[in-house]
């Protein structure tokens, strides 16, 4: 296709030279008709060419960003509002760009991102809240080596907690107590009771349990 265009193009050429140099009336219009044709198979031709298609532009490959948690933080409280203090493992984020800290608010979490510090990510995320927080009205202060969260409370009075507390037990359903086996019922509830204690609950819990089953040859869990 390429080569016809360009003999069309050569012939149109020639052709227009022609013209300059005949004289004669018939002889310029026989070759001003062959001319006009031409002109038409060549815009035809052009029209109709199947042009390179381009390669579509490479996504750039999106790296999965890791990140530490932050578990060391401090907090206070007033009516108003409840500062969540990050003073330790920040060392020099006063001197990151700003777009490297960031800190998305929901009614009951937030989402503390610091980004390239030291050759690392760090991250605290709290959710859900103890309770609702004014998204619109929370900020954040970055200083020299410290981050300092103020989330504003939605209603004034005490926090227990930053976070939520989850209760020991879980209620039980309506009309499942009396089905519900009460060995299982008391398995279940010093299960909840190891999960949720502490260190030497935990270790009174194993051996009061060991040695109640041990004749039944049961595990401990």
């Amino acid at each position: 296709m390429e080569s016809s265009i360009k003999e069309i193009e050569l012939d149109i050429e020639e052709l227009r030279n022609l013209l300059t140099t005949v004289k004669r009336e018939h002889t310029k219009a026989v070759l001003s008709k062959e001319l006009n044709e031409l002109d038409k198979r060549l815009k035809i031709m052009e029209s109709t060419a199947v042009k390179p298609i381009s390669p579509a532009p490479k996504e750039e490959s999106k790296e999965e960003v890791t990140y530490r948690s932050i578990t060391a933080f401090g907090w206070e409280q007033d009516d108003k509002a409840v500062k969540v203090r990050i003073t330790s493992g920040l060392d020099g984020v006063g001197k990151l760009p700003k777009e490297n800290v960031e800190v998305n608010f929901e009614p009951r979490s937030f989402d503390l991102k610091v980004k390239d510090l030291n050759g690392a990510n760090y991250r605290l995320k709290i959710a859900p809240l103890n309770k609702e927080i004014n998204e619109k009205d929370s900020r954040f202060q970055v200083k020299s080596n410290s981050i300092t969260i103020t989330l504003s409370k939605k209603e004034k009075g005490n926090w227990d907690d930053v976070k939520e507390k989850q209760p020991l037990f879980k209620p039980k359903e309506k009309g499942k107590e009396k089905d519900e086996d009460p060995q299982a019922s008391l398995m279940n509830m010093m299960k909840e009771m190891y999960e949720s204690g502490d260190d030497e609950m935990k270790r009174m819990i194993a051996q009061s349990w060991s040695k109640a089953q041990s004749e039944q040859g049961k595990k401990p869990f």
